[in-house]
């Protein structure tokens, strides 16, 4: 039979000792902190690359106390050249290609004239660049500090109306046609090591006008407007699809200087704030299935928009050359894409990137170019999809933002189980405490009964 007090009462948990339930209670509160732990991880690429590497290039090192030898405090010393300086630069200068020139920090943009000469020491022997026209050429001749090369100087005229000169090893050809030469008038770009300010009386009266020793001059271009519509006569005709060594498909980012590669990359560097991240979410991402079937047909046409998500590997940079597209760096960067069977796929950069740590996970949104073949280190050969993109996103999954929602969720959750536990064990422990009550009041009167004697009151 039950006593009053106890009917109808509700229990969250069944009947248990009272150390019990507070051992439930601590298991519940765990079972929530271990839940917050894994939502805290961040998901990493299905396999873990053999290989990261931030490529290291080597620099010349320059002779500084040879170097100090240069003069261009007066007139007369601006007048003359030092021999030996010179020629340690001419022959330092020869090992400065593209990805040295990058790692030598060559400045994305030229030094105004009046900078260098407020500043000549903190620009001395620093690896500069100027565009303007050639108005002097003379050459080749002799005194190379290399066996096998000549020396050529030449006088460019920048559109600001300063001049630069340049000495230089390699023959001015032009890229109209393999054996011309570059003539005066052209639009040139110049490159080197920059020497001393220096003075000139004669065929033209100059003064305190830098001189950059450097290994070539490139015939320029003129620049091109911001292109914001891609023209796909421009990317039709590339045969991508010979694998014989030196074709289109093996060629690096040095032997791809092309208007294609150039047009493509202005046009995702133009056009990258015309793009939200709305409109990228609604492009399909690269993976074995649909998407590289497409490719396979040729379904995709060059310069379709694709995401690659994927852990950055390996990176490089190099200066680009004279372009139209007014490209001065190029980052290559290799992104092992764990939805494409965790290949690599190589992505192109018209510019320096080299904030972002390795192994970052990756968002790339770009544009696809070619197909890439390479050879992968246990010598299998692999044919991926080359792609342009004006930068390298990291992955954001907002986690930041969306954990804290979550962890006062689970907070609050976890909070209210357990003052729900707590509450449900004070009545569990008023009811016991009142149910002794009623079993004491009832075995008194019992007794009182069997005594013969008038039952007591309640008790209250």
């Amino acid at each position: 039979m039950k006593t009053p007090s106890a009917k109808g009462s509700y229990r969250v948990l069944p009947a248990m000792p009272s150390w019990a339930r507070y051992v439930f209670a601590g298991c519940i509160v765990a079972c929530f902190a271990y839940a917050l732990s894994l939502l805290d991880r961040v998901e990493q690429a299905e396999q873990t690359p053999d290989l990261i590497l931030e490529e290291q290039v080597t620099v010349p090192a320059l002779d500084e106390a040879l170097l100090a030898k240069t003069r261009d405090a007066t007139r007369q010393d601006r007048l003359l050249i030092e021999k030996e300086p010179l020629a340690h630069l001419l022959a330092e200068a020869l090992d400065v290609g593209p990805s040295v020139a990058a790692a030598l920090d060559m400045p994305a943009e030229m030094v105004p004239i009046a900078d260098l000469r407020a500043a000549t020491d903190a620009w001395r022997h620093r690896w500069l660049y100027y565009e303007g026209v050639l108005v002097q050429l003379s050459g080749p001749k002799g005194g190379h500090p290399v066996d096998g090369y000549s020396v050529f100087e030449a006088t460019v005229r920048l559109a600001s109306g300063e001049s630069v000169f340049a000495t230089f090893s390699m023959p001015p050809l032009s890229t109209a046609a393999p054996s011309a030469r570059i003539a005066i008038g052209d639009w040139v770009r110049v490159e080197g090591y920059l020497m001393k300010l220096r003075d000139t009386s004669y065929p033209e009266k100059l003064e305190r006008s830098p001189l950059l020793v450097g290994r070539s001059i490139e015939q320029d271009y003129e620049d091109w407007p911001a292109v914001e519509e891609l023209d796909a006569a421009m990317l039709e005709g590339l045969r991508d699809d010979t694998l014989w060594p030196g074709d289109l498909a093996w060629r690096s980012i040095e032997e791809d200087q092309t208007e294609a590669l150039w047009h493509l990359g202005a046009f995702a560097r133009d056009t990258a704030d015309q793009w939200s991240l709305a409109d990228w979410r609604k492009i399909e991402p690269l993976s074995v299935a649909e998407p590289y079937d497409r490719l396979v047909k040729g379904e995709v046409a060059r310069g379709e928009p694709m995401r690659v998500f994927g852990t950055l590997i390996r990176r490089r940079t190099v200066a680009a050359p004279a372009n139209p597209a007014n490209i001065r760096y190029w980052t290559t960067a290799w992104i092992q894409a764990s939805s494409f069977g965790g290949h690599l796929i190589p992505v192109w950069v018209p510019s320096k990137v080299d904030e972002l740590p390795m192994r970052a996970q990756l968002e790339v949104r770009g544009f696809y170019y070619r197909w890439y073949v390479y050879d992968g280190q246990e010598g299998a050969r692999y044919r991926v999809p080359l792609f342009v993109a004006a930068n390298l996103d990291e992955f954001d999954l907002k986690t930041e933002e969306h954990m804290r929602g979550i962890s006062v969720g689970i907070g609050c959750a976890a909070l209210l189980l357990l003052i729900s536990l707590l509450w449900g064990q004070r009545r569990a422990t008023k009811s016991s405490l009142q149910h002794g009550r009623d079993m004491d009041a009832r075995r008194r009167r019992r007794r009182q009964a069997a005594a013969g004697a008038a039952p007591d009151a309640e008790a209250p």
